[in-house]
């Protein structure tokens, strides 16, 4: 028996009839013209949700969506065993001490940089960190990605709402800025308390009726799991004080490791991303709900993790998987990332703001 016999195939089983629902025109765009881009996907990833599902490409502005899929009453059962379940453990920041020379100076660089970017206030510090962050990109990216491109800390403070927190650790990061800091989450687990913030059970909805609270609104892999993605985006809308600023981050369905491979591609993850967008359905949507034009915000390139991630489901191993380090994939990873940056639109994820 081989190893991906063993694993759980929850799939055998259908989803319940009575937990389905249709849907017919595009959730973006409205648009009825479609054509089938899969035919019986699996949930292959975490290996929990039951059914086969359809998923559909929009003629009119290139999303795909399921159809027929979960209820938002029973999409509850695609997330047994879901990222929010799982606390992470930081990863253990070495003593400054026990570096040595260049990864001292590498260290008073980076704080200096988030110190006077992101109104951090960690040492050692060196004011020559701008500096150095505009001369090495790539670095900055990171940094920058990490901190979700959060503006400037306004003066008397200000407040983040994070939509799908999961275990928190976006708002602690905004929380060691100065930012008075919140977040919502359909997962008991993840409001059950002391993260040191409120966290809220449910969606945006749990603030409906009020408006004009937060300064920034983020949304980190969050739009793809929603039945309604211009409806979230409205409340968030009307929860941004004016001139408030909206960041999302989710799979392009546009994206080169999409391309190459297909079904297999990671961020498909059925049927718990109910609709991937492009570039070009991420702006209907925010404009739709009343955003101004968004702005591209580059991110260290996730090529190499998800061309791994989605050669093991390929392979029909578990996920996540160590492959070997296999130089055919890693060279066409490193393509993909290279070419992501000349054409933005093909990039494996798609981050964006945009104010209100």
């Amino acid at each position: 028996m081989t190893a991906s016999a063993q694993l759980h195939e929850p799939w055998h089983k259908p989803w319940p009839s009575e937990g389905l629902e249709t849907v017919g025109n595009c959730p973006v765009c409205s648009d009825s013209r479609r054509s089938l881009l899969y035919a019986d996907l699996v949930d292959t990833v975490f290996r929990v949700a039951p059914g086969t599902w359809q998923l559909w490409q929009c003629a009119g502005c290139g999303s795909a969506y399921l159809d027929p899929r979960p209820s938002e009453a029973s999409i509850h059962i695609a997330y047994g065993t879901y990222f929010t379940h799982i606390q992470p453990v930081p990863p253990a920041q070495a003593a400054y001490e026990s570096l040595n020379v260049f990864r001292k100076l590498r260290r008073r660089l980076l704080n200096g940089y988030t110190n006077w970017r992101y109104s951090t206030q960690v040492q050692p510090t060196s004011p020559l960190g701008v500096v150095a962050a505009y001369a090495v990109p790539a670095e900055r990216r990171i940094i920058d990605s990490r901190y979700r491109h959060l503006p400037r800390l306004p003066l008397g403070g200000g407040k983040v709402l994070d939509v799908g927190c999961g275990s928190g650790s976006f708002l602690r990061l905004a929380q060691s800025c100065g930012w008075e800091v919140a977040g919502v989450d359909p997962d008991p687990k993840a409001s059950a308390g002391g993260q040191g913030f409120p966290v809220y059970q449910g969606g945006v909805e749990y603030f409906d009726g009020q408006r004009n609270l937060f300064d920034v609104i983020t949304l980190g892999h969050v739009i793809e799991h929603v039945h309604d993605p211009i409806d979230t985006l409205r409340r968030c809308h009307a929860l941004l004080k004016p001139g408030g600023q909206i960041w999302l981050e989710t799979p392009n369905i546009d994206a080169l490791g999409h391309a190459r491979f297909r079904r297999h591609w990671r961020g498909l993850e059925p049927p718990r991303h109910l609709i991937l967008f492009n570039r070009r359905s991420v702006e209907m949507i925010l404009n739709r709900a009343g955003f101004q034009r968004g702005q591209d915000r580059p991110r260290n390139s996730p090529c190499p993790t998800t061309f791994q991630a989605s050669r093991a489901l390929e392979l029909g191993l578990p996920y996540p998987s160590d492959l070997p380090s296999l130089s055919e994939l890693r060279r066409a990873a490193w393509r993909a990332a290279f070419l992501a940056e000349l054409v933005p639109s093909r990039r494996e994820f798609l981050v964006v703001t945009a104010t209100k």
